[in-house]
């Protein structure tokens, strides 16, 4: 019996030092088409600049590169170890240039850092460009906040958790259309952080499934949000300028006056008992990281 396949394709994005992981990326793929794809009429076709980009004139390489593979694909892998990559136009390095522009379209992106130690013989170590590894890791801090990337030990590492998180993208996706399909379609979070930019690439993405987000930057302002209208969620940082454990200040006003909004944590420098102290309080759960951040958002939605 046929039935309908989706297509995605991804691009695999990273420095030349890194280029010995694609392999990797591309068996992974693989994998995960052979299982859980093929449970689930999925296929992921890996998109490389060597495999499928072609000469041409009229422009600068990066620019055609974007017009040609970057955007074109649906998602992207990009990965980094102890190069940024070579300048472009716009930004400090190609790799650079093709995740914000997979961002700023909206679409997902899985963003590594390998950790393993530099195995060179000394006079390869000594061809290491300090200033290369210097803009890795201001990239890294700039990306920091909005947990948007992970940490391997290593390229093997670095497969494994790919497929568990290109499962688990999948699995919140199909929580989305089911959302977008359910007859209450239209949903508003209240997101209270002090540093709101922070989260633009996730209030983005919820505004594209026809989810409204309010900011608040304060508990004063969120309970006064409260005290307006009624929302679906509540989404809050934890430290902010009013103190350190703000988050859980929120949370306990909101309880103690009955109101039972839904309510998840999403902190950076999470502890293994800060989930349990959060659901103590009378939150839905908490996290650290953007990808489980947007699978307890469709949870909640969808059960309510």
């Amino acid at each position: 019996m046929s039935s309908t396949i989706a297509v995605y394709d991804l691009l695999i994005s990273c420095p030349s030092d890194v280029v010995p992981c694609v392999p990797l990326i591309q068996e992974a793929l693989y994998e995960f088409n052979n299982l859980y794809g093929r449970q689930n009429n999925i296929v992921i076709r890996p998109i490389h600049w060597k495999s499928n980009s072609f000469s041409q004139f009229g422009s600068s390489p990066q620019k055609l590169l974007n017009k040609q593979i970057v955007d074109n694909s649906d998602m992207a892998i990009a990965i980094f170890w102890t190069r940024f990559g070579t300048p472009t136009e716009d930004c400090e390095s190609g790799t650079e240039e093709e995740i914000e522009r997979m961002l700023k379209a909206g679409k997902q992106t899985f963003l590594y850092f390998l950790k393993k130690s530099v195995t060179y013989s000394p006079e390869e170590l000594a061809k290491i460009d300090i200033i290369q590894y210097q803009k890795v890791e201001e990239f890294k801090n700039r990306h920091k906040s909005d947990g948007l990337y992970f940490e391997v030990a290593d390229e093997h590492a670095l497969a494994r958790l790919f497929i568990q998180q290109l499962e688990l993208y999948f699995v919140s996706k199909g929580r989305r259309e089911e959302l977008i399909k359910s007859p209450n379609t239209k949903r508003t979070i209240l997101w209270v952080d002090d540093i709101p930019e922070n989260n633009t690439y996730l209030r983005n993405m919820f505004l594209g499934y026809n989810i409204d987000v309010v900011i608040a930057l304060s508990t004063e302002q969120a309970l006064h949000e409260l005290k307006t209208r009624k929302f679906s969620l509540i989404i809050s940082d934890m430290g902010r300028k009013e103190g350190s454990r703000e988050g859980y200040v929120l949370l306990d006003k909101i309880r103690e006056n009955g109101d039972k909004t839904p309510f998840l944590i999403f902190s950076t420098n999470k502890k293994p008992h800060h989930d349990e102290e959060a659901r103590s309080h009378g939150a839905q759960g908490t996290t650290d990281i953007s990808n489980e951040l947007i699978d307890l958002v469709f949870q909640q939605l969808l059960s309510n």
